[in-house]
């Protein structure tokens, strides 16, 4: 077979193939041969033509008998019929009664072995019985006496957010009344010390001047330049009083006075500075600072309250 041209169809191979064939007289028992078949398709069209050896087809191929080769034959497998009988199934052989038998047997539980109980200790349970007993009539006890106590009232002295005043200790002045006063000369101060283990700070308080006077005059309190007791304490203000009680005799009574214009307390810091000798170093600076601070606020006021009056004299 010659090469066909590029536009070729090959759909179109077989156009007119029957007809331009020379069936053969076909195998009775081969129905599946080509030569022949256009009889066997109308067997009232006898062709008288031999074979053709060869032909062109529409398309203008040329082809040759040799050239084509019959398909062989495929068998195809039959399908099954359908069935429409039920499958045979093989179900285990059961033992009814074996499996009765089963079902009526009991089961076997296995149990733990019970121990009997111990006895019960009638003493321990009666001991238990009267302490609680005793504890319950002991407790209603309280109780009851506790209905029947008066009602607690809390102490108006503890309530009281000022000390109490010593009755000693006056608010006003009255005749044969001693007379003290009390004034703040330093602040709280550290100092360093040595001790065993070392240097170590030391805190200290305020420290104040206690002054005290006997009764001088009886109708009005009139202080001497010269106080009779001066000391260096470092009790808070609301104790001053009572240190200074201390130092009254018999049951006299103590005023405070409460100008500190009217006292030289620089005086007071010198008695202190020069018959103590146990002062501290930080109580012989401050109280020095105090005296000098002291001497400036006379001399002011000195300056400030006193004038030129007629006549030369200096007036208040």
């Amino acid at each position: 077979m010659s090469n066909p041209t590029p536009d070729d169809d090959p759909t179109h191979a077989l156009d007119d193939f029957v007809r331009r064939m020379r069936p053969a007289a076909p195998a009775a028992d081969d129905p599946t041969s080509l030569p022949g078949l256009q009889g066997r398709l109308h067997p009232g069209r006898a062709s008288a033509a031999g074979r053709p050896k060869g032909g062109t087809l529409r398309s203008g191929q040329t082809w040759d008998a040799d050239d084509v080769v019959d398909v062989p034959a495929i068998s195809l497998p039959k399908a099954a019929p359908e069935r429409h009988d039920a499958p045979a199934v093989r179900l285990p052989t059961v033992d009814l009664a074996a499996e009765d038998s089963a079902a009526a047997t009991a089961p076997e539980v296995a149990l733990p072995d019970v121990q009997a109980a111990p006895a019960v200790d009638t003493a321990g349970l009666d001991a238990t019985l009267r302490q609680a007993s005793a504890r319950a009539s002991a407790q209603f006890n309280a109780e009851h006496l506790a209905g029947q106590a008066p009602a607690w009232q809390p102490d108006l002295k503890a309530l009281q957010l000022r000390r109490a005043r010593h009755p000693r200790l006056l608010g006003t002045w009255q005749p044969g009344a001693w007379t003290g006063a009390v004034r703040e000369v330093m602040a709280s101060a550290t100092e360093f010390v040595t001790t065993a283990s070392g240097t170590a700070v030391e805190s200290y308080p305020p420290q104040r001047l206690l002054l005290l006077w006997p009764p001088q005059r009886l109708d009005a309190p009139l202080l001497g330049r010269w106080p009779l007791q001066v000391q260096l304490s470092a009790l808070p203000a609301e104790q001053a009083a009572e240190a200074l009680l201390a130092g009254v005799p018999g049951a006299a009574p103590l005023w405070l006075h409460a100008t500190a214009q009217d006292i030289d307390w620089a005086l007071a810091a010198e008695i202190v500075l020069t018959h103590q000798p146990q002062l501290r170093p930080f109580q012989a600076a401050g109280l020095r600072s105090f005296i000098d601070a002291e001497r400036e606020a006379s001399f002011a006021a000195l300056n400030s309250l006193y004038h030129q009056a007629p006549g030369g004299a200096r007036r208040r």
